[in-house]
């Protein structure tokens, strides 16, 4: 979760009374409590008294306490639901605007600018992370320890040896598994870390070039001598730790050799100096110099390019970075700019994709149900595609530059044939105008990298940028890999699929009430009172339940509105038609035994540009009907979906789906379609041809506008809750690079932030450079 919101009532509250206003109340250059506290006691004690308090948030503590921040995150809450308007609740007196003015000053001056000075946040030292294990590991003993990707018969992306070790991280309150709190929390196994690193060590001995890198040479000699050992290992050391090693560091660590080589090699002595080296919590932990004082103070140039590497790449500083902080220039902000352009450009920036865009939309996850479904094939190819499907379209947003509004609705994606045909889109090529970025590798984050050429079977063959004929499809709301991370293996999911675009488009914090009653215990309940309901039918009767309506009138009718997808993230292509659209027909006597055309002409206009739906229902008779490459024509333009399907007592995939493009007549259709009876022509139904006005409107957003197709749903996301997407953007990407969650007193850097972004179109690389540039990224 993001932790802490960035109320709007904060900053227009503060307009209201001026900057004389937060003066008031301060005694000693601190807020001054009282008045706060009278005003919780006369509008909120009612309902959060001791006894049974509202939400499960009891205030009557706040009141007696002297101290706001030994109750900082009540404090929080209550600021919170002011700020969101559920406090006081809708059935009261709202907080007059002196009132909201009154709390906003002293809950600025408390928490956001305490003592009047901006604050960087909480500091803390960071274990290194799986992934940025894994990346540190490669660039400091020059070796590779991700497993060569060498056909389209592996259908996985194989572990690498720190996966083989450690599993996935947890995420934090910050939402990302590099949240300092959370890792620093975790044990750490010694013996597992010791057993990692020496069989990491080991491909050393079989690399010349590493050991060239590391040694000066191929082979060591025999008779080297201790001094050049010792620079060796002093060269090691620094470049694990990443700062200058001191001279107890260094006795300790020849120590270390020196032990060995009585009884060894001297690449047996080395091997215990670098393992010794790699177990210190000088590389293990990202650490910096403690500040002086309580007063903020700039971090320093080299500790300025670690955590620039390190939210970029997920690795160390490069050469560059080491020599411009060695200099001291790289705290100068058109340095620090150049370097975020120059570092988005090299390969190395497919971190951000994995790690920041993989915990955030979720899709990370997609690569360990490729491994559980290893198995079966084509479940572990589908899975894995999924994950550089939805991988490539991250990265696409920094490639080409794009406003962050284009993780929500964008026009293209990244297919290959099959997966386009899975999904039941129509694709062409697409180039982007203006400068990008060069690709990166899926697999791998260095140029030299390439995947094997080989028989690349369906499953994996290269995905590349297309366009997405329609508007349905496009950006993380309707990709793939998010419809099927929201679903179960066996159905879909519309409460998981709300919660979804609630917390990770609109930065929604959602906390299941106190005793809400589960789903599953809903089912039994129908099931023990013999009620033969529907999935979607069990989820409104949970939903309706005193405890959970409140946000299940927000979250469900977002999720049903994605119900036009299945688990897999498929088009459903088996339904019943909708009233409204043109009807035709078809009766015994136009159904042949053996395939062959049929064609009906349209009286109706189609929606031009927009999606055309054509049904296919029975509706009497013995026998079904067979149904395929279903066409729609009008002069030269001819639109096809080729697909099998039927109707009759079942049915399956009976919905054919055409993109009209835009230029094309509206009028003067017909619909062609390959037909049969099957085992005879004692068959009847109806055909709709509907449009996209056609479908009825039946899902409502939390601000009350109604959508009816996905694609309309993306275009009030983006329209209607633009400053919440932008919001819930900056504050993602400045928690994973802070290790942190977001806190009051990052929300002067915040604004900022979003004032500078909005001057350059709201574009993601201006994001990652604000955010580079911010006070706390930048301070200690």
């Amino acid at each position: 979760m993001l932790g802490e919101t960035f109320p709007a009532l904060t900053s227009s509250a503060i307009g209201l009374i001026g900057p004389i206003s937060l003066l008031l109340g301060l005694i000693h250059g601190h807020a001054d409590l009282a008045p706060t506290q009278t005003l919780i006691r006369a509008r909120c004690l009612d309902c959060h008294g001791v006894d049974n308090p509202a939400a499960g948030l009891g205030l009557s503590d706040l009141l007696t306490s002297k101290d706001p921040t030994a109750f900082r995150e009540r404090w929080l809450k209550v600021e919170k639901m002011i700020a969101s308007g559920k406090m006081p609740p809708v059935d009261a007196d709202p907080l007059t605007a002196q009132e909201q003015a009154q709390f906003a000053a002293w809950f600025e001056q408390t928490f956001v600018m305490p003592g009047g000075t901006q604050s960087p946040g909480p500091q803390r030292p960071r274990r290194l992370t799986r992934e940025e294990l894994q990346n540190t590991l490669e660039d400091i003993l020059k070796i590779d320890i991700r497993e060569t990707v060498t056909n389209s018969r592996l259908h996985v992306i194989p572990d690498t040896v720190i996966e083989k070790f450690f599993t996935t991280g947890v995420r934090g309150a910050s939402g990302f598994s590099n949240d300092a709190e959370t890792l620093n929390r975790e044990s750490i196994d010694v013996q597992n870390y010791a057993r990692c690193f020496a069989l990491i060590l080991s491909r050393v001995d079989a690399s010349p070039s590493a050991r060239e890198m590391l040694f000066g040479a191929a082979e060591i000699p025999a008779d080297l001598a201790r001094p050049d050992a010792s620079d060796i290992v002093h060269r090691f050391a620094a470049s694990a730790f990443r700062r200058d090693v001191t001279e107890d560091e260094k006795a300790a660590l020849m120590g270390v050799y020196d032990r060995a080589r009585k009884s060894g090699s001297a690449t047996a002595a080395f091997r215990s100096a670098f393992l010794a080296t790699l177990l210190s919590p000088s590389f293990l932990f990202r650490m910096e110099s403690p500040r002086h004082g309580e007063l903020p103070v700039p971090v320093s140039d080299q500790e300025l390019a670690i955590r620039l590497a390190y939210f970029l790449w997920s690795a160390p500083p490069d050469k560059e970075l080491e020599d411009l902080a060695e200099g001291q220039r790289l705290h100068e902000r058109k340095t620090l700019r150049q370097q975020v352009r120059r570092m988005l450009a090299d390969p190395r920036r497919i971190a951000l994709a994995e790690n920041l865009g993989g915990e955030w939309f979720d899709y990370k996850q997609l690569r360990q149900k490729s491994a559980v479904n290893k198995r079966s094939d084509r479940m572990a190819g589908f899975y894995r595609t999924q994950y550089e499907e939805a991988l490539l379209f991250f990265d696409s947003i920094i490639r080409f530059n794009q406003p962050l509004q284009k993780l929500v609705d964008a026009d293209w994606a990244f297919l290959n044939p099959h997966q386009a045909g899975i999904y039941r889109l129509s694709t062409a090529a697409y180039t982007f105008e203006g400068p990008e970025l060069p690709a990166v590798n899926v697999h791998y984050r260095t140029a030299h990298h390439a995947i094997a050429d080989g028989n690349y079977e369906y499953k994996h063959a290269p995905l590349g940028l297309v366009k997405l004929q329609g508007r349905d499809r496009g950006g993380f709301v309707t990709l793939g890999p998010t419809l099927s991370l929201t679903s179960t293996d066996n159905r879909t999911s519309p409460i998981r699929r709300g919660v979804w675009i609630m917390e990770r488009i609109l930065g929604e914090d959602l906390e299941p009430p106190v005793d809400v009653p589960d789903l599953e215990a809903t089912q039994k309940k129908a099931q023990r009172q013999n009620l033969d309901l529907t999935d979607n039918e069990i989820l409104k009767l949970h939903s309706a339940q005193e405890g959970c309506a409140s946000c299940h009138q927000y979250i469900d009718p977002i999720g049903f509105g994605l119900e036009v997808y299945d688990q897999l993230g498929v088009t459903r292509a088996s339904s019943e038609a909708g009233a409204n659209g043109e009807k035709l027909a078809w009766s015994p006597a136009v159904i042949p035994q053996a395939w062959a055309d049929h064609t009906w002409t349209l009286k109706e206009s189609l929606t031009v540009p927009g999606e055309t739906r054509i049904y296919f229902n029975y509706t009497e008779g013995a026998h079904r009907l067979d149904i395929r490459k279903v066409r729609l024509t009008n002069g030269d333009c001819v639109l096809a979906d080729n697909h099998f399907g039927f109707t009759g007592g079942a049915m399956q995939d009976n919905v054919w789906f055409f993109q009209v493009p835009e230029g094309s007549p509206a009028e003067g259709w017909t619909l062609t379609a390959e037909i049969k009876g099957d085992g005879g022509n004692q068959s009847s139904g109806i055909i709709t041809v509907s449009g996209p006005d056609d479908l009825p409107v039946g899902y409502r957003l939390p601000n009350g506008n109604t959508f009816r197709t996905p694609a309309e749903l993306k275009q009030l996301l983006v329209s209607d809750y633009e400053d919440q997407i932008i919001d819930n953007a900056i504050r993602r990407v400045l928690s994973y690079a802070l290790g942190r969650q977001t806190e009051p007193v990052d929300r002067p850097a915040i604004r900022l932030i979003r004032e500078q972004i909005s001057r350059k179109e709201y574009r993601f690389n201006a994001l990652l450079e604000e955010v580079v540039l911010s006070f706390p990224f930048l301070h200690k």
